[in-house]
C-alpha cells in the first residue's frame, strides 16, 4: 500500500481524544454508606460492568473512525500491478491495428486517426528509460520496429510513418509477437496496449494461399506459461461508425479477349450499415470513366448487383476498375481493379485442301472468319492460310496452333513434319470433313508411331432418310477444361448445336474427351503428345455437317480453344493486399531477372530464383501493400510481348462489420490482467491503476460513514438500556 499524502497520517493521533475523554469520565465518586439501599449493591455492580463494556466498544469505534479519516486524508492506494514486481521502469508494446476496417469514419474522424492520437497520448505517459515498441498489424516493416526504444523517438517517428492499410489484421499473431518481445526485456513493469476496432475477423487467423505477414506461431521461452501476468490494455475505437457500402466482388467475363467483342463486369455491393443506401458505381478503363450505374438500392446489411457491358476498341493490356461514386464511410473498400489482355497476336496456320474460288464454300471459311474477328486496333489471332504442300517448306515452329481442316491423309514427309512440330511443343487440331477417310488416317497415324491423332478413327456416321432422328446434338462439355469452363452455362448454349454427320473416334485411355454427342459418342478429343497437344473434332465446320458455325458458341469456342492451346490464358491473376506475387518462369529458364511496374510507380528490376524443383526459375514479390495492377515481364522477353498482370485488391473480409464482444475477450484472456478502455478518461484511470495502484479513499469513506452511523446507533441504544436499568 502507498500513500499520496503521508503527512496526514499524523492526524491519526486524534484517535487518542476519545481515550482521553473516556479516562476523564472514569473519575470515581466518593462512597457514602447508606443503610436503606444495601440490597441494591448487587444490581449496581452488574450495571457497572455492562456500562464498562459499552463504553469500551464506543471508545474503540470512535477512535477507529478518527483514525480512518486520517488514513483517508493520506490518500492510500493498493500498489499497482507493475509495482508488485519492484522498480519503476516499464516496458510496453503498442499493437496498432491499421487494417482496412480502421479506415472507416467513426464520429468526426477515422478510427485510424483516433488510434494515432491515442497512441501519442500513451507514449506521453512513458519517460526516459522506459522501453516502448510499436507493432502495426499490417503494411511494410518499420525501421527497428521489432526492437524497444528507450527514448520513444524512434517509436514516434514510426508512428508518423504508419498508414491505414488495405490488408487484414491478425491480432492473435501480433499478441504472440508482443509477448515474445517482452520476454526479452528485464523491465519489472510490462504492458501490452492493443488499439483496435474489435473487428471479429482480426481475431481470426486469415486463410488462403497468400503468405502471412505475421507469424502464425511464436516460439516462447519454456519457462513462460500460455497465460501471462502482463497486463493487456485493449483500447476500443468502434463506437459510432458512419454508413458504409463496399465493392465486395468483381467478376470480369469476356467471351473472347478480342477488341470489339462484349465484356461483362459483374459488381456486387454490400451495405455494412443498418440503414438502406443508394450508391452509384462507375466503370473506369485505363484511367477514363466509361459508364455509370443509376442509383442502386441496397437494403440494410444487404447486397446489390450491377452488370456493366462494354467493349475494348483496341488491343493491348487494359487496366480497369469499378468504384463507388460520392461520399462513403470508408474509401478503402470503394474500388476494385481488374486487367485484361486484348488481341494477343497468336500465330495460327489454317491448312486446307485447296483454296476455293468462292470464299463461303471454302472448307475453312467459317473457321477463318471466327479466328480473324477483331476490332480496328488489331487482331488477337493472326491466321496464315496453307495447303498440304506448304508443310514441307514452311517453318512450322513459328505457329502456336495449326488447324488441319478436312485434309486427305498426308504423305509420310508431311506427317513427319507435323509429328516433329507436336513433339517440340506445337498444338495440332484436326477437323473432319468429306476428305477425311478413317482408314487412311489410321494408317497415317501408324506411320507416325501413333503420335498424330488423339485416338484411332472408327467410321463416318450420318443421318439417313427414314432414321428415327434427324440430327444429334452436343450433350456434354468438359467443365474441367479451361477453354470450355465458361461455355457450359447455360446448357442451351451447346445443346442447340446440331450435328448431321461426324467421324467416330475409338476410346483411348490416354485421350481426354472434351465434348460428347447426346448418344455418348466423343465429338472433340484431346491428347498430350510430347510437349504438344493434338485434338480431333469429329464434325466439319461447314453447314452441310453441322449448324455449329451458325451458333453463338462457335466464336468463343474457337477463340478460347486457340488462346488456351497457345498458352495465352485470359485468367485474371488476383491477389489480396499483402499477398505475394509469384511467377513461374519454367518456360524461360534463362531468365535471371524481371521488370516489375507497381501501380503508378517506376519500373523495378528484380532477380529471380532457381525453382525448388530444379527446373526453370521463379519470381516472388512481397511488397504488395498498394492496391492496383502490377505488371511483370522477364527481362529477356521481347519488349513487344505482353507482360503478366496481377491485380491486387483489398481483402473483402475487412468490410465485414462483425464485432467481437467484450465478454468474449474477457473469457479468452481469463486469468490474465485485462483492461478495457473506451476513451481518454478511462485510459487515465487505467494508467493510474497500473502506476499508482487502486485508490482506497472511496472504500475508506464508506467505512467511515458506516462507522458514524453505527456509533450513533450504539450510543442511543446503550443510553436507553442504561436508563431502563436505572
Amino acid at each position: 500500500m502507498t500513500f499520496a499524502a503521508p503527512l496526514f497520517l499524523l492526524a491519526a493521533l486524534a484517535a487518542a481524544i476519545p481515550v482521553a475523554l473516556h479516562l476523564i469520565d472514569r473519575r470515581r465518586a466518593k462512597e457514602l454508606p447508606f443503610a436503606t439501599v444495601r440490597f441494591l449493591t448487587i444490581c449496581v455492580e452488574q450495571t457497572r460492568r455492562r456500562k464498562r463494556i459499552h463504553d469500551l466498544l464506543l471508545l474503540a469505534l470512535r477512535a477507529a473512525v478518527l483514525a480512518l479519516v486520517a488514513v483517508g486524508l493520506a490518500r492510500p492506494a493498493l500498489v499497482g500491478l507493475g509495482s508488485l514486481r519492484g522498480g519503476r521502469h516499464s516496458a510496453a508494446v503498442l499493437i496498432l491495428d491499421n487494417s482496412a476496417s480502421m479506415g472507416l469514419t467513426d464520429g468526426q474522424r477515422t478510427r485510424f486517426d483516433a488510434a494515432i492520437a491515442m497512441a501519442s497520448q500513451i507514449l506521453d505517459r512513458f519517460g526516459e528509460g522506459d522501453q516502448v515498441a510499436l507493432l502495426p498489424t499490417c503494411g511494410p516493416a518499420l525501421p527497428d520496429g521489432d526492437r524497444f526504444d528507450r527514448t520513444q523517438d524512434t517509436v514516434r517517428r514510426n508512428l508518423s510513418l504508419c498508414r491505414v492499410s488495405h490488408e487484414r489484421a491478425n491480432l492473435d499473431a501480433k499478441l504472440q509477437q508482443a509477448r515474445q518481445l517482452l520476454s526479452q526485456s528485464d523491465a519489472p513493469n510490462q504492458q501490452i496496449f492493443v488499439l483496435t476496432d474489435l473487428q471479429r475477423n482480426s481475431w481470426t487467423p486469415p486463410s488462403g494461399d497468400g503468405k502471412s505477414r505475421t507469424p502464425s506461431a511464436v516460439t516462447r521461452s519454456p519457462s513462460r506459461a500460455s497465460k501471462t501476468q502482463v497486463p493487456l490494455i485493449l483500447v476500443n475505437f468502434n463506437h459510432a461508425p458512419a454508413p458504409n457500402v463496399a465493392v465486395e466482388r468483381l467478376e470480369v467475363d469476356a467471351a473472347a479477349p478480342i477488341a470489339g467483342l462484349p465484356v461483362k463486369a459483374a459488381v456486387t455491393l454490400r451495405n455494412m450499415s443498418q440503414v438502406a443506401q443508394m450508391p452509384r458505381v462507375e466503370l473506369w478503363i485505363d484511367g477514363r470513366r466509361q459508364a455509370s450505374s443509376p442509383e442502386l438500392i441496397v437494403a440494410p446489411e444487404g447486397r446489390a448487383a450491377y452488370d456493366f457491358s462494354f467493349t475494348f476498341s483496341e488491343g493491348g493490356l487494359h487496366e480497369g476498375e469499378v468504384r463507388l461514386a460520392g461520399q462513403d464511410g470508408s474509401k478503402l473498400d470503394d474500388r476494385r481493379w481488374f486487367a485484361l489482355q486484348v488481341n494477343r497476336g497468336v500465330a495460327v496456320a489454317l491448312v486446307r485442301p485447296a483454296r476455293h474460288e468462292i470464299p463461303h464454300l471454302d472448307d475453312a471459311y467459317y473457321l477463318e472468319q471466327a479466328l480473324a474477328s477483331g476490332g480496328d486496333g488489331g487482331r488477337a489471332i493472326e491466321t496464315t492460310s496453307l495447303v498440304p504442300s506448304d508443310l514441307l517448306g514452311e517453318s512450322l515452329q513459328r505457329y502456336q496452333v495449326i488447324f488441319c481442316v478436312n485434309l486427305p491423309a498426308l504423305d509420310q514427309d508431311a506427317a513427319q513434319r507435323l509429328q516433329a512440330y507436336l513433339s517440340g511443343g506445337g498444338n495440332l487440331v484436326w477437323i473432319a470433313g468429306d476428305r477425311v477417310d478413317p482408314e487412311a488416317y489410321n494408317r497415317m497415324d501408324v506411320r507416325a508411331d501413333g503420335r498424330l491423332l488423339p485416338s484411332a478413327l472408327v467410321d463416318r456416321r450420318e443421318i439417313k432418310l427414314g432414321d428415327a432422328r434427324d440430327s444429334w446434338h452436343i450433350g456434354y462439355l468438359d467443365v474441367g477444361d479451361p477453354a470450355l469452363a465458361r461455355l457450359v452455362d447455360p446448357p442451351s448454349l451447346y445443346e442447340s448445336v446440331l450435328v448431321y454427320r461426324y467421324v467416330r473416334v475409338s476410346p483411348n485411355p490416354k485421350a481426354r474427351v472434351l465434348a460428347r454427342l447426346d448418344d455418348g459418342e466423343p465429338l472433340l478429343c484431346s491428347r498430350q503428345v510430347g510437349a504438344g497437344r493434338t485434338l480431333f473434332l469429329g464434325t466439319a465446320v461447314q453447314t452441310a455437317w453441322t449448324n455449329l458455325p451458325l451458333r453463338p458458341i462457335f466464336l468463343p469456342l474457337l477463340s478460347r480453344l486457340t488462346l488456351e492451346l497457345a498458352g495465352e490464358d485470359s485468367t485474371q491473376h488476383e491477389r489480396l493486399a499483402g499477398q505475394p506475387i509469384r511467377m513461374d518462369l519454367a518456360d524461360r529458364s534463362g531468365s535471371t531477372g524481371v521488370e516489375l511496374i507497381p501501380p503508378g510507380g517506376e519500373p523495378l528490376r528484380l532477380k529471380t530464383q532457381k525453382s525448388a524443383t530444379g527446373s526453370g526459375r521463379t519470381f516472388e514479390y512481397d511488397d504488395t501493400y498498394q492496391v492496383g495492377v502490377y505488371r511483370v515481364r522477364p527481362l529477356e522477353a521481347d519488349r513487344t510481348s505482353a507482360p503478366a498482370a496481377y491485380c491486387v485488391n483489398f481483402d473483402p473480409a475487412e468490410a465485414d462489420p462483425s464485432k467481437i464482444e467484450r465478454r468474449e475477450l474477457e473469457e479468452r484472456f481469463a486469468g490474465e490482467p485485462f483492461f478495457w478502455v473506451d476513451n481518454a478518461e478511462e485510459l487515465d484511470r487505467t494508467f493510474s491503476e497500473l502506476r499508482e495502484g487502486t485508490s482506497l479513499w472511496g472504500a475508506l469513506l464508506v467505512v467511515v460513514l458506516i462507522g458514524l452511523v453505527f456509533e450513533t446507533f450504539l450510543s442511543n441504544r446503550f443510553s436507553l438500556s442504561a436508563a431502563g436499568h436505572s
